[in-house]
């Protein structure tokens, strides 16, 4: 087990993580060439790019697997965060600490594993991509090198999106934000010509075929993603064309959906009965996807780890008052789990609580709320806790958001 010595720089790891909003329920095919890339250079037969939330790893693209999510307790790339280069690991399946991972000790029986750390410019962790296999490989200098290239290239295209995401979100501000995203989109997809010519020159000396093609997919997801900064410019000088806000929008439905398809696998593990209920009233207004989905996930993710088997946790969402363009979104999260203390309750709040295993064991870190109330406060709104000991916890958000019609 990894132990954390330094809280805070965890802390702003998961901030910095938080920073990129990131819908995990979302298909990422522009990051699939990569991923496939990475499984053809070094001859596995599995290839995932993977983000470490506080007590999730969300596989944001895979290859030779399907897989979107498993508990950060049973990650590898929950290690390979904390390395400087890379984390290389031989038969798994005699290893004391990893032996037992179910994917080690059951299908797909693997054996060997090898991760680059996801770095930001700013020098943090936030994933990895990783190759895996049944079999043990040997990786020369050069071919560790090519990792690293397809890892910076991952990143950089995280870095894109989410620059054309902040785009989207202040078009409506002004026309200076955007010509200076742009310009910051633009200089480092440069980068993706330089990167490809260094791969075909590795894969000419290492004697590595079928790769070519892959090459040409990397060019062609950094045109997509310069055409995308295009797209949203050209539309943005049309005066008399409106931004298209739903874009960037969840109305209560649309985030009822994304909380099911998130969390219902993880209380499905634990046999958990999960629901997401929304009040009728004003269902189809509209209102900004910053961040909710962090938010709401974290406590969520929370409430199922403090829960008992066969236990409940039900998820309400709705709108306080609502008046001109601005209302109050109303979230609660209740479960029949472990429950507080007063004095656990009031710990919470304050950042002193100390991190304990979920009911099932689960491998606690103790900044899913944290984070989540580092969030609400940035957004201006408030946290309540509710609990009693051994009858379970009710959290309840409320946050100032800005609101719009579907139709107008």
């Amino acid at each position: 087990m990894i132990h954390i010595e330094d809280e805070q720089k965890e802390l702003d790891r998961l901030t910095r993580l938080a920073e990129f909003d990131i819908d995990y329920s979302k298909d990422f095919e522009d990051l699939d060439d990569l991923s496939k890339l990475a499984a053809h250079i070094s001859g596995t037969p599995i290839s995932l790019i993977n983000l470490i939330g506080a007590n999730t790893q969300w596989s944001i693209s895979d290859y030779g697997i399907e897989q979107d999510q498993m508990p950060r307790k049973d990650s590898i790339c929950d290690h390979t965060i904390y390395e400087e280069e890379y984390l290389e690991l031989s038969d798994l399946h005699k290893s004391e600490e990893f032996k037992d991972k179910p994917y080690i000790a059951g299908e797909p029986n693997l054996k060997y594993y090898f991760g680059i750390p996801l770095r930001t410019k700013d020098g943090i962790n936030i994933g990895a991509i990783c190759v895996m296999d049944q079999t043990n490989h040997y990786f020369p200098p050069e071919k560790i090198e090519m990792f690293k290239i397809i890892a910076d290239e991952v990143m950089r295209r995280l870095e894109h999106y989410k620059l054309v995401k902040d785009l989207r979100e202040k078009l409506e501000e002004a026309d200076d934000v955007s010509r200076k995203v742009s310009h910051d989109i633009r200089g480092p997809i440069g980068g993706i010509i330089g990167l490809s010519q260094i791969i075909r020159d590795n894969a000419e000396e290492q004697d590595i075929s079928n790769i070519v093609e892959l090459i040409e997919m990397i060019n062609k997801g950094g045109k997509t993603v310069l055409e995308l900064a295009d797209e949203i410019l050209s539309t943005h000088r049309k005066s008399d064309e409106k931004p298209d806000f739903k874009r960037e929008s969840f109305d209560l439905s649309t985030l009822k959906e994304k909380l099911i398809d998130l969390y219902k696998p993880q209380a499905q593990l634990k046999d958990i009965d999960f629901r997401v209920q929304i009040e009728i009233v004003n269902k189809e207004l509209l209102f900004p996807k910053n961040k909710m989905l962090q938010i709401f996930g974290n406590m969520i993710s929370n409430a199922i780890k403090f829960t008992n088997p066969s236990g409940n946790v039900v998820v309400n969402l709705g709108f306080g008052e609502i008046k001109d363009s601005r209302a109050q979104l109303n979230f609660s999260v209740k479960d029949d789990g472990v429950g507080m203390t007063d004095k656990q309750i009031e710990q919470m709040l304050n950042h002193q609580a100390q991190s304990t295993p979920g009911t099932n064991d689960e491998r606690g870190f103790g900044f899913g709320f944290r984070l989540s109330k580092h969030l609400v406060n940035t957004l201006k709104g408030t946290i309540e806790i509710k609990s009693e000991l051994n009858k379970g916890t009710e959290i309840l958000v409320h946050l100032p958001v800005k609101i719009f019609d579907q139709k107008n």
